[in-house]
């Protein structure tokens, strides 16, 4: 199926260069065709061969299609009867526009969906860590980013400019909506542990494109001033909003009467496209238009429409995310066409990663240092569990090959896409995989594994956790979860704080103080 596209696209391009030969050209349908038979070849591949979730397993295959590909047409690829074209096939890989299709195309889809599914009162809940996360951990992770890689291309003696490596921080700060998502799927993760995560990569897309832009007019000789930049932060977050309210109610008033599955879906992708594309217009960000917009519609509309339109209307949107997703991390992986990878490269790209993990985990923690009265509250873990995840994906890469091959830009412009790839697939191998030792290393899970390299990994994890305290999750009567403590007994100073009565391991708590102790960390509210 794979041979079948690549044949496609070299096809495609001599029927571009020869010019229609019939009623119009057939190259639209055969792009199609082909990004279809790859979505297919990777996504089966990796569902019954590596059983990934797909933002970690599909770039993952389409990389390894692309290494035994160009290894097969060095071998096979020129004969009587196969000819296959690597170079054309590089060349229709570099002029697909990326950032077009993901950042002015399907990102507001994936948004608008997401944010349709996401509780305003979570927010209100979780709102403060959310806007830190999203915000000032993202600035500091992005500059402690760029100035670590300074010093290790420094070091190595590949000087970039420091200029150069900040806007690669800035571009690797956000944590990709659909990563995160085909994480949280595949782990049994805490409500607000999910909320946080999901609602963090829903919001930090703004601050990371308005960073990364600064960034980028100063490396282009504009003038900046961090006055000038956070007056532009704030116009484009303040317009955002006003613009994703005002196609919210729109919405919400063409939903009221008598009206079809079908415009439904179109009045929800109206949503979509609309409040991004004006907040374009207006030089506002497209990202909080639509995600502000989703959350009015999908918080009120219940009250228009019954539960099996909502559910059906989510369903369609679920359905396209995954249709979305299977194309963009394909085309993640086939993007290793562009890039001429070599041991440098390579060793350069792990270290960046490296770096790049170290980093959040330190500008998390920092960020939350002015605001104790938030840190104080939250769940043990919390923090060292939402660093972990931070799940890097499309909008990365799709930032960078926007501007990679700027005069300014594209002596680096190796280091800069190939880096980003790198990180791109590692923070989806070890974040995105890693993510349940993390979370099992905090909430007890009977069933974690013991033996192997996964027990090693495990026990590697719980160091991390070096009070020992554990959470359990679980549901009460009416199904509304619960997180109590599995092992008070870690937070005891003296014996006689706990006992265990029937030597059945469960123990009791005999002191006022620890007990109000053990209450405060089972708060729902918490953090």
């Amino acid at each position: 199926m794979l041979l079948i596209g690549l044949c496609l696209i070299t096809s495609s391009r001599n029927e571009i260069q020869k010019g229609p030969t019939r009623m119009g050209s057939y190259s639209f349908l055969q792009v199609f065709t082909v990004v279809f038979a790859l979505s297919i070849a990777t996504t089966l591949f990796n569902k019954r061969a590596l059983g990934l979730p797909a933002a970690i397993g599909v770039p993952i295959v389409s990389a390894i299609f692309v290494f035994l590909l160009q290894w097969a047409v060095s071998l096979f690829g020129h004969n009587d009867y196969i000819h296959i074209n690597i170079d054309e096939i590089e060349k229709a890989v570099r002029t697909f526009n990326f950032y077009d299709f993901l950042i002015n195309g399907v990102i507001c889809f994936i948004l608008t969906s997401s944010a349709l599914k996401f509780k305003i009162t979570d927010l209100r809940v979780y709102f403060k860590p959310i806007a830190i996360l999203a915000s000032i951990a993202l600035i500091l992770c992005a500059i402690f980013f760029g100035l670590a890689l300074y010093g290790y291309q420094v070091a190595t003696g590949h000087k970039v400019g420091i200029l150069v490596l900040l806007l690669l921080g800035a571009a690797l700060g956000a944590t990709d909506p659909i990563g995160i998502k085909g994480v949280l799927s595949s782990v049994k993760a805490p409500h607000h542990l999910m909320v946080k995560l999901e609602g963090e990569s829903l919001f930090n897309d703004a601050v990371c494109i308005a960073l990364f832009m600064a960034i980028l007019g100063v490396i282009k000789g504009n003038e900046f001033t961090v006055g000038g930049a956070l007056f532009n932060l704030a116009y484009e977050i303040v317009v955002a909003v006003v613009i994703g309210m005002a196609f919210g109610w729109l919405v919400l008033r063409l939903l009221k009467g008598k009206h079809e599955m079908e415009s439904l879906i179109l009045s929800t992708a109206f949503l979509a496209t609309g409040s991004y594309l004006v907040a374009l217009y207006a030089h506002a960000s497209g990202p909080i238009a639509c995600v502000i917009g989703g959350l009015v519609v999908g918080n009120r509309w219940q009250e228009i429409l019954s539960q099996q339109e909502v559910n059906e209307v989510n369903h369609f949107w679920h359905t396209v995310e995954g249709i979305i997703n299977s194309f963009l991390f394909t085309l993640i992986g086939m993007e290793l066409f562009i890039i001429d990878f070599h041991a440098s490269l390579l060793i350069g790209g792990v270290v960046a990663f490296i770096i790049l993990h170290i980093c959040r985990f330190a500008a998390n923690f920092l960020a939350f240092i002015p605001f104790r009265r938030v840190k104080s509250k939250s769940y043990h873990g919390s923090l060292t569990i939402l660093s972990w995840g931070g799940v890097r994906g499309g909008i990365s890469l799709a930032l960078i090959l926007a501007v990679a091959n700027m005069p300014q830009l594209a002596r680096h412009s190796d280091i800069l896409i190939g880096y980003t790839f790198i990180c791109v697939l590692l923070s989806g191998l070890v974040c995105g995989l890693g993510l349940p030792g993390v979370m099992n290393a905090f909430y007890y899970n009977p069933n974690e594994p013991k033996t192997g390299f996964g027990g090693w990994y495990q026990r590697m994890c719980h160091k991390m956790n070096r009070s020992g305290l554990q959470y359990v999750v679980s549901e009460d009567a009416h199904g509304k979860e619960q997180i109590t403590v599995y092992n008070p007994e870690c937070l005891a100073t003296e014996p006689e704080e706990v006992t265990d009565v029937d030597g059945d391991g469960v123990v009791e708590i005999n002191d006022a103080e620890l007990a109000a102790k053990v209450k405060k960390l089972e708060d729902p509210n918490n953090f």
